[in-house]
């Protein structure tokens, strides 16, 4: 597959997301912790709706798994390397450094037993040991986790998403813009 090709199967890709349900009525998630001097420490979640989730995760995790032709950081390098336009370059290095920060950070940081949870172990964690794989280390460490800690990375999780949709759209928005108004060299 060549570059052109991947830039159209990622615009593709892209479109696929945005028809998902999750993308397009958007989703609840969040976390009350409250403290009630009577019954301790108690924790609420809400989540979005488990099918819709699953269903939008078929699409979105092509974007963020490392063996995939559209895996984000992949198109990244396509687009510094083939793209002609210097403007929209200059978006995408910005982008990308949106795109790590989110990797890194949800805007609070989690850590369970001296090791940090950010928001790409997290991912890691979901997508190979519960939603796409059965990796036995990423089982067990979320079912050896406590309720309220499997919840808080469940929201780690989630929040993630939001921001990465948000990277993968605006990735997507330039790709096909570049490739209708013919801003990517072919070779």
């Amino acid at each position: 597959m060549n570059h052109i090709d991947q830039l159209n199967l990622f615009k593709t890709r892209v479109d696929e997301l945005r028809q998902t349900k999750i993308v397009k009525e958007g989703f609840n998630s969040s976390i009350t912790v409250k403290y009630e001097a009577q019954k301790g420490l108690h924790f609420q979640s809400v989540h979005p709706n488990e099918e819709y989730f699953r269903s939008f995760l078929l699409t979105f995790r092509k974007f963020v798994s490392e063996k995939e032709p559209i895996y984000l950081n992949r198109i990244y390098n396509i687009c510094q390397q083939y793209l002609t336009n210097e403007k929209y370059k200059e978006y995408l290095v910005k982008s990308r450094n949106i795109w790590r920060e989110s990797l890194k950070s949800t805007g609070f940081k989690l850590t369970f037993n001296g090791r940090e949870m950010s928001p790409e172990v997290v991912m890691d964690l979901w997508i190979n040991g519960y939603y796409f794989h059965d990796d036995i280390e990423k089982v067990n460490a979320l079912n050896g986790m406590l309720q309220h800690e499997k919840m808080l990375v469940k929201y780690q999780f989630e929040n993630f998403i939001i921001e990465a949709v948000r990277v993968v759209i605006y990735v997507g928005n330039v790709v096909t813009v570049s490739l209708k108004e013919g801003q990517i060299k072919s070779s």
